[in-house]
């Protein structure tokens, strides 16, 4: 499977999952690490990733859009990296 299938398939996904905006997805992450991550982190996670692992996420105009379920496969797949 291409790269860009790939990219395709996990925006369908999160817009298929309880979808959060950023500011959203950064309230959700605060009780769980007791300290409130950067907007600019989330975005980061979205484009980049971390040790080859990506936020899945979906672009709506000039917003950028996760969910739960993307967050939590971001932090299962990072754990096992780990």
């Amino acid at each position: 499977m291409t790269k860009r299938k790939q990219e395709l398939q996990a925006h369908q996904r999160v817009l298929t999952e309880d979808v959060l905006s950023l500011t959203e997805a950064r309230a959700e992450l605060e009780p769980l690490i007791g300290r409130r991550i950067q907007k600019c982190t989330l975005t980061r996670w979205c484009h980049r990733g971390v040790g080859g692992v990506r936020l899945d996420h979906a672009r709506i105009g000039s917003s950028i859009i996760t969910s739960r379920q993307a967050l939590t496969r971001f932090i299962d797949a990072r754990s096992a990296i780990a």
